[in-house]
């Protein structure tokens, strides 16, 4: 492998078992690679704690489209917040409910602003922020990862 630095890791046999268990639920090909998630992941979480932080990402709102005017207000608050908004996707999950994505950018802190006021809105059910770091490429996962 070109550009890679080898480097040496003393764990516990118990610590080591449980990282192995670990990484074998995940599908993880080798050691290296749980590892290297590991690190990107401490990395992440730095850039998650800078509130002027240029990040990407996407809003994932599940709604009862029934419920009052939500519709209308969604409709609104992304349009009063369009400079961060780049293309939404509407799914119609059943007969009450929808799926919305919002593909964002901006600020940390204005980008979880705009997620907790489309989230306080009464006939969303669920609201999700998931965020990378365009210079970075970190990204603030939800859910398992699933590498093959």
């Amino acid at each position: 492998m070109d550009n890679v630095t080898r480097i040496g890791v003393s764990l516990e046999p118990e610590l080591l078992e449980k990282f192995d268990h670990s990484l074998g639920k995940k599908g993880y090909n080798s050691r290296s690679e749980g590892i290297r998630d590991l690190i990107r992941d401490a990395l992440a979480e730095e850039e998650w704690k800078n509130p002027e932080q240029f990040m990407v990402g996407t809003i994932t709102l599940i709604y009862d489209h029934e419920v009052g005017s939500v519709k209308e207000r969604l409709t609104s608050i992304q349009h009063d917040k369009h400079h961060h908004v780049s293309t939404t996707i509407h799914v119609h999950l059943d007969q009450d409910r929808c799926m919305e994505i919002l593909l964002v950018s901006g600020k940390l802190q204005e980008l979880h602003d705009f997620a907790n006021e489309l989230m306080s809105i009464k006939g969303v059910l669920r609201a999700k922020l998931t965020m990378a770091s365009p210079t970075s490429t970190h990204m603030h996962h939800i859910g398992p990862r699933h590498y093959k």
